[in-house]
């Protein structure tokens, strides 16, 4: 053996002892050019399909892709996500601030893609680039199958580029609707949501009734959500559910679950509430442009009801709507219990609706059992 190879053979051991990186964890030998490095990191994200925010194994492979600043983000949501952990005891209300996200492609169907091409690469102000990826999820049924996009925004660092954040590529059609289009939402922007830094945000939430409700519909009027918040979304609504209602949550989970086992293959429309926003309504009341709180009404049982009147418009046509919301004391706080789908006065057939059994329809606990068996028990 020659005098080079024992040096080289006596460096790699040297190495392996003092656990130093391997190349695979080591940035300088990631690719250097910028579409190499993003069908690097999707190569990974096809193949492992990681959810969640980043951590143990997973962590050791997409670490080196990404920048100083989204690593530091990553560690503020962990450490976000651990406090809610201190703050709900009850294993059986952990949240799903980030579970079934994937943070390299998206929330809940899109966390899971099946293939990828990488279509441009643009350059951005300030040195920046953006390399868009279409994802692909390809199932049995032609149905099942979607394609969607996404954006790697990537910096120089060091002499190498890294990621330093993804873009969630809306692209839904927007035209003749009325509608402005959302802004793209960003990986950023879903690990800090609802916390503020290491904290989670939610006994920092105003604990006066009409402050706390108000808070809530600004951001039902700004973010639209439909059917359980997810990804984001959940972030940001989470902090203000009782555990009540989050336990009312997880079994209408479990019983889509159960309606999906039961009719695989099937062309019907699930049911449930896909199309509802559980803060205003469904249809056009699952679009409210604006809000005003009303009253409050104290109960005999120490909850409080906060009345909410909706708007929506496009163009000449209005609607306004009321709904009331229900608020618990819970851990010395006050938290959201229930919402009620108020009876429209001008129609004599129309009830009170409560969310809560709207959310138990054709479920017998956990498990589904049809709008018609559901009536006969």
């Amino acid at each position: 053996m020659n005098i080079l190879r024992c040096i080289l053979l006596l460096q790699f051991t040297t190495a392996l002892a003092l656990g130093q990186p391997t190349p695979r964890n080591d940035p300088s030998a990631q690719p250097n050019r910028p579409e190499e490095l993003v069908r690097s990191l999707y190569t990974e994200v096809v193949a492992r399909h990681p959810q969640d925010i980043p951590d143990g194994a997973d962590m050791k492979i997409f670490a080196p892709y990404l920048s100083k600043t989204l690593l530091h983000r990553i560690d503020l949501a962990k450490a976000c996500s651990s406090d809610w952990d201190r703050s709900n005891s009850d294993p059986g209300l952990k949240t799903e601030m980030t579970s079934r996200f994937g943070i390299f492609s998206g929330e809940r169907g899109t966390a899971e893609p099946t293939s990828f091409k990488i279509q441009k690469t643009l350059s951005q102000k300030g040195g920046s680039l953006r390399v868009y990826v279409k994802l692909t999820r390809s199932q049995p049924l032609p149905r099942d199958s979607w394609d969607w996009r996404v954006a790697a925004l990537l910096i120089r660092a060091d002499d190498h580029f890294v990621i330093d954040d993804v873009i969630y590529i809306n692209d839904s059609e927007y035209r003749g609707t009325g509608e402005a289009k959302p802004p793209n939402r960003r990986l950023s922007e879903y690990l800090s949501a609802g916390c503020d830094g290491a904290r989670w945000i939610g006994y920092s939430l105003p604990d006066q009734p009409v402050a706390l409700v108000r808070g809530l519909y600004q951001h039902v009027v700004a973010r639209k959500p439909l059917n359980i918040p997810w990804g984001e979304d959940w972030k940001i609504f989470a902090p203000y559910f009782s555990k009540a209602l989050l336990h009312r949550f997880d079994t209408y989970r479990a019983c889509m679950a159960d309606w999906d086992r039961q009719n695989q293959g099937s062309t019907d429309k699930p049911p449930g509430l896909i199309e509802f926003d559980i803060f205003s309504g469904s249809a056009e009341q699952s679009d409210p442009g604006s809000f005003s709180v009303e009253k409050t009404e104290p109960q005999n049982d120490g909850s409080v009801r906060v009345y909410v009147r909706l708007r929506w418009q496009k163009g000449k046509d209005t609607e306004t709507w009321r709904v009331a919301d229900v608020l618990s004391r819970e851990n010395g706080r006050f938290v959201l219990d229930e919402v009620i789908f108020l009876r429209d006065p001008k129609q004599a057939s129309d009830v009170d609706m409560p969310l809560s059994k709207l959310l138990s329809e054709g479920c017998d606990g956990p498990h589904w059992v049809g709008y018609r068996q559901y009536e006969q028990k």
